[in-house]
């Protein structure tokens, strides 16, 4: 797999959109508990990757 920005941000929305339907397509708390974790995984992993590929700005370093 390639190493850029746009394959971690389409793993990342896969896994999003698999932790949706199975949120919704379950009625066990626990395996809604876990769906969401693995939408919240989803977004760590965008985050991350943003971090990760976007340049350091610099900012007020004084």
């Amino acid at each position: 797999m390639s190493d850029s920005l746009d394959a971690y941000l389409i793993i990342s929305g896969l896994l999003f959109a698999i932790g949706t339907f199975g949120f919704l397509a379950r009625r066990n708390a626990i395996s809604m508990l876990m769906s969401i974790e693995l939408m919240l995984n989803a977004v760590n992993l965008a985050i991350i990757a943003f971090g990760a590929f976007i340049p350091a700005l610099g900012g007020q370093a004084s």
